[in-house]
């Protein structure tokens, strides 16, 4: 266990080397299976309270190999860690049309959501399951919505380790070992990934670990859109059960 201003794990320049990971064709697949028929008069998740503290101080839209991908860098101006707090985004086209909104009911909380920001930190945020619809995504704007429970004083300690990154076959991808070195177990852990060159994002993604025993550790392939090669890799892995 540890204090939730250590929770997070922080950036770490890459090795390049070799890791699998889905190829596109299957990754849409199971996007699409997943999200089902999405319209105009699908179940929407409602934003809530704005929250006050937590601001956007970074995006980012990325498309290459037929993906896109959205990467937010968030920081907590509070002084209180914010847990499950909702992240809305849209993606419009260079006619200002919504080609793509993350608040459909249904998909994983993962993409509409952080888990936890821990007070006065910063953390990046990524949707790497957007399918446009209608138009070519041009620009990205979010909101942000305000926590709805309060974290506990300690929360579990997620650390990460042998970050590797490379943009070959079937694609660019990161590779790491993920650690739970608290006794609460974890579900649906995500691990986002944004690869940042000259202070530029150039590659984001996302992975997510179905779950993660208490002391256990696994090794994660994260598919990302864009670039890795020559870049530092900045994880941000979350936990979702923290008590």
């Amino acid at each position: 266990m540890m204090r939730a201003a250590a929770a997070l794990a922080a950036a770490g320049t890459i090795l390049i080397g070799a890791a699998g990971c889905e190829t596109t064709q299957e990754r849409s697949a199971k996007i699409a299976l997943r999200l089902g028929h999405q319209n105009a008069i699908a179940s929407t998740t409602k934003l809530g309270a704005v929250n006050r503290d937590v601001r956007v101080s970074e995006t980012a839209l990325l498309s290459s190999g037929g993906e896109t991908a959205v990467a937010l860098e968030l920081t907590n101006t509070g002084s209180q860690a914010q847990t499950d707090f909702p992240v809305l985004v849209d993606v419009v086209d260079a006619q200002g049309r919504s080609v793509y909104r993350n608040d459909t009911k249904g998909i994983e909380p993962s993409i509409q959501q952080l888990a936890l920001l821990p007070a006065h930190a910063t953390a990046w945020w990524v949707d790497n399951d957007l399918l446009a619809s209608g138009g070519v995504p041009k620009t990205v704007s979010a909101t942000i919505g305000a926590s709805t429970q309060s974290a506990p004083a300690t929360v579990p300690a997620i650390t990460t380790k042998d970050i590797r990154a490379s943009n070959s076959f079937p694609g660019p991808h990161v590779s790491v070992i993920v650690e739970n070195r608290s006794a609460i177990a974890q579900s649906q852990l995500p691990i986002y990934a944004v690869a940042l060159s000259g202070g530029r994002v150039v590659g984001a993604g996302r992975g997510i670990v179905p779950g993660l025993a208490a002391g256990a550790s696994t090794q994660v392939q994260v598919p990302m859109v864009g670039t890795v090669n020559g870049s530092t890799i900045s994880l941000t892995v979350p936990p979702t059960s923290l008590r």
